[in-house]
């Protein structure tokens, strides 16, 4: 809308309330999207007065790069949220029926991201191959197909991890590989909770470092 000049410099921003009906989307997204434009120098708040758009938000020297990675930040940082609620749960699962064959399977799965530690392409297919077994060891066909489709589209934003977030530097590939034995570790003991605890770490590798990179 700033863009098409359908909300020129100068203009204050309608309510997020009504930003929210208006895109059909939740408040949160309202919030995180108004956070990055500002972050971007496209809005600005005046104290007591409300959200505007800035002077210069269709100042010709504006690259949209930063914006459009944002973005794409907001769509990776849904996704993993959506992850960790679906795959938490099927990991309770597993851990609960603690099968010595989905266990063997995890192990040498753990074994083949260990081994890739160097070669980025290698460790992210087994990356997904540990997650999509975690779902397999619950036994419920529901969960392995959303977990198969959260991986997928997960793994479209690989190229971005890695050249954004830095996600598979040594120190964060090593995190990957120990939180991996741990939620295995917890699955062996059939212990539901912990293994929830120690996946939600696994994933959160990647929340942390959006975090980190995109929360000013």
């Amino acid at each position: 809308m700033v863009r098409t000049g359908r909300l020129e410099p100068g203009t204050q921003l309608p309510p997020q309330r009504e930003l929210a009906r208006r895109f059909g989307v939740g408040m949160g997204s309202v919030r995180e999207a108004i956070k990055i434009l500002m972050a971007t120098g496209y809005l600005e708040v005046v104290r007591g007065k409300g959200t505007f758009v800035t002077p210069d938000a269709l100042s010709a020297g504006r690259s949209g790069s930063e914006l459009e990675t944002r973005l794409r930040a907001i769509s990776l940082a849904d996704l993993m949220r959506a992850r960790e609620i679906v795959e938490c749960g099927a990991v309770r699962i597993a851990a609960a029926e603690s099968d010595p064959e989905h266990i063997d399977r995890l192990a040498a799965i753990i074994e083949e991201m260990d081994r890739h530690r160097g070669a980025a392409m290698a460790f992210n297919r087994a990356d997904f191959d540990f997650h999509l077994a975690l779902a397999e060891a619950s036994n419920n066909g529901a969960l392995i197909e959303m977990v198969r489709l959260l991986v997928d589209k997960a793994h479209e934003h690989v190229d971005f991890m890695d050249r954004f977030l830095r996600t598979f530097q040594p120190a964060q590939v090593d995190r990957a590989v120990e939180t991996a034995r741990r939620t295995l570790a917890r699955i062996r003991t059939g212990d539901p909770e912990g293994a929830a605890r120690c996946l939600s770490q696994h994933l959160n590798i990647v929340n942390f470092e959006l975090e980190k990179e995109f929360s000013g």
